[in-house]
């Protein structure tokens, strides 16, 4: 997946050279610079001007000189992974002699009874690995060559056999042969052996002035002999007395020599394919007795898949270039435009990778081909017909605007359906179940359904949650209906407005995500209030002992529609000091039609004492929901969205100038006389 960055990453690496050093964060630590060529007494005056205390804040801009310095050595020097240290003890972090990194404690460590410190042991060991016959096993695994070279080497000096090995004539046309030049130069050589000679003669020293300064984590050490480090080659002209190799030829040679034969995740997948060396890539990607799962068993190449060499190089860089980005959340890059000054006028996708912070690790990444703004317009419709009141007192249909970009629209949905959980990039995020509030059922529609709303919020593709879309926000509607409890809600009366809102947001993003302007359903729910509204019209207009055609409820949308308008008006006679959503639970708990019948009737016997004897509306729509028997049973999802619209529209059976006004901010639905 990171090979798919590796090309929009070179553009950058184009305009930015250094892009690699710059963005690279050095560890805390203690960092000293040190000249080779001088003893520790020659140089403890110049000490302060020399090294570095470097923590997790912004580095002091006075120094920046010097922490630019510190910051590319240290990513030269650096190791790829633990498992791929130098030191085979592990307790020496650097990847070259030139360097030495240790944590704290160990570099700090009481000297041994011997009079050595333990870290003249690990300097030992480590410097030994760092030997050009150490180096060339290295490289002689990565081509598959060491058994011939093991085989010459019997007969041969040790450097005669590097030069004429395998592997320096493999790469001999390759920009790697003057690193493997440099690995058998006496220059070479001759540095090490002064490393040596002066550690054993000057470490002692140089600990104990360490033990007196505070800091944490690591001592991370670099030799130089410039006074001014940063020269080229061509400021030493070839004459004896000069270093042929400038101090950043050799630590930029020193990596190389290091990295290469550790760039892939293990050399037993390597192969050569036209002539060029491909292998297993080893950043995000792990293959071993613990991952069987990842290899291919009934292909010719067992590794699900191979880079380059030059590949693998650009994969490191890319992947190290990441981990300097934003943790815990999702960068989005587009192709060319965020990663080129030269931004160009095509049509462009954009990578979407989380980073995560505690391991740093991608966890996450999707290469989007769609363009990178997500262009929404959606008008929210009133479909249940919800009324409110300006500040004068006058009541009009509730207007609930347009959602015009992606940030309105996650906010909309998190407000509405997720009780404000589903903010930034929330995929990743696992929300916790809280009593009344964010219920665990919740907490698992959420989970469910979250990687269709980033798709959608974040790609501009609703083809994930279109399917879910419906029975998802149902079902979160329901849940906070009968289990949560509103902030702010006036406890004295069963206040379901906001309910109501979400319910119309609902049947409006439906739409839009199905391309209508409204939804089978939300034509349906029109069709059936209108239907009913006509309907107690014309019992209200007839006269006492006229003899008319009766009026009767002909569907099952009408049937349950009705049933929800009568549970509202029910429940909203409860003399209960709060009166919340969960006094309706009764009626979700049923299951089959005569269930719910029973319920309404058991809920009319136990308020009936505070209802007037001629309320026609009310008599009228008893005696429809008793009589009619429809086909759906109430655990079919059509009949409960309906009933739960009958239960969020304004009511119809209340009257003007009582003092329950329950479902909205009007004159609770149209509360005419009856």
């Amino acid at each position: 997946m990171l090979k798919d960055l590796t090309n929009s990453y070179l553009l950058a690496k184009n305009d930015f050279p250094n892009i690699t050093f710059l963005r690279h964060q050095p560890k805390e630590g203690l960092y000293i610079r040190l000249r080779l060529d001088q003893s520790w007494n020659e140089q403890v005056s110049v000490f302060d001007s020399e090294h570095m205390i470097i923590t997790k804040e912004e580095p002091d801009l006075s120094r920046k000189g010097l922490f630019e310095w510190f910051q590319q050595k240290d990513y030269v020097s650096s190791l790829i992974s633990m498992n791929k240290a130098v030191d085979p003890g592990k307790q020496l972090h650097s990847n070259n002699p030139y360097t030495l990194y240790a944590k704290r404690d160990v570099f700090l460590a009481e000297p041994l009874a011997a009079g050595t410190t333990g870290m003249s042991t690990h300097l030992a060991r480590f410097l030994d690995k760092t030997q050009a016959s150490e180096v060339q096993k290295k490289w002689d695994e990565l081509i598959g060559a060491k058994k011939t070279s093991s085989k010459k080497a019997s007969k041969k000096s040790s450097t005669e056999t590097i030069f004429t090995s395998p592997t320096q004539q493999f790469f001999s046309d390759t920009d790697y042969a003057p690193a493997l030049e440099y690995l058998v130069s006496e220059e070479r050589r001759t540095h090490i052996a002064q490393i040596e000679q002066w550690y054993a003669t000057n470490l002692s020293a140089l600990i104990e002035h360490i033990r007196t300064i505070p800091f944490k984590n690591y001592v991370k050490i670099f030799f130089t002999s410039e006074p001014t480090p940063l020269h080229s080659s061509m400021d030493h002209p070839s004459n004896e007395s000069s270093s042929f190799y400038s101090w950043d030829e050799m630590y930029g040679y020193e990596y190389l020599l290091y990295t290469i034969p550790k760039i892939f995740n293990s050399n037993d997948y390597n192969q050569m394919v036209d002539g060029a060396l491909t292998g297993l890539p080893g950043f995000n990607m792990s293959m071993n007795s613990k991952k069987p799962y990842l290899e291919h068993k009934t292909m010719r190449v067992g590794a699900p898949i191979r880079l380059s060499l030059e590949e693998a190089l650009l994969v490191k860089e890319a992947s190290e270039w990441l981990l300097s980005q934003p943790k815990f959340r999702m960068n989005k890059f587009g192709y060319h435009t965020d990663f080129s000054k030269n931004s160009e006028k095509i049509a462009e996708g954009y990578f979407l990778v989380y980073m995560e912070g505690k391991d740093n690790e991608v966890q996450d990444f999707e290469n989007v081909p769609f363009s990178k703004k997500v262009h929404v317009n959606i008008r929210l419709k009133n479909v249940l017909g919800v009324m409110t009141k300006n500040n004068d007192g006058e009541a009009f249909v509730k207007d609930y605007g347009s959602l015009e970009n992606v940030e309105q629209l996650q906010k909309e949905i998190s407000k509405r359906f997720f009780r404000g959980r589903m903010n930034g990039d929330f995929l990743q995020d696992e929300p916790k179940a809280r009593e009344k509030d964010f219920t665990s059922v919740m907490v698992a529609l959420f989970m469910q359904s979250k990687k269709g709303f980033y798709d959608w919020i974040f790609k501009g593709t609703a083809a994930t949650i279109r399917s879910q879309f419906a029975r998802v926000t149902l079902r979160l509607i329901e849940e906070q209906l009968l289990r949560v409890e509103p902030a702010g809600q006036e406890k004295s009366r069963l206040d379901l407005r906001g309910l109501a809102d979400a319910m119309n947001v609902r049947l409006s993003l439906m739409a839009y995500l199905e391309g209508e302007e409204y939804t089978a359903m939300g034509n349906r729910l029109i069709a059936v209030s209108n239907g009913l509204k006509d309907k107690l019209e014309t019992l209200e207009k007839r006269k006492p002992k006229e003899n008319t055609d009766p009026v009767y409820v002909e569907t099952d949308d009408e049937f349950y529609y009705l049933a929800g308008q009568l549970a509202f008006y029910l429940k909203s006679q409860s003399e209960a000091q709060q009166k919340k959503g969960d006094l309706l639970g009764t009626f979700f708990m049923a299951k089959r039609s005569a269930q719910l019948k029973k319920r309404i009737e058991e809920a009319y016997h136990l308020h009936r004492h505070k209802m007037r004897l001629h309320h026609t509306k009310l008599n009228w729509a008893l005696g429809q929901v008793y009589g009619y028997q429809p086909d759906k049973e109430f655990q079919h999802e059509d009949a409960r969205e309906m009933f739960l619209a009958g239960l969020f529209s304004d009511n119809w059976f209340w009257k003007k100038g009582e003092r329950e006004k329950p479902n909205s901010e009007g004159e609770n639905g149209y509360g005419e006389e009856n």
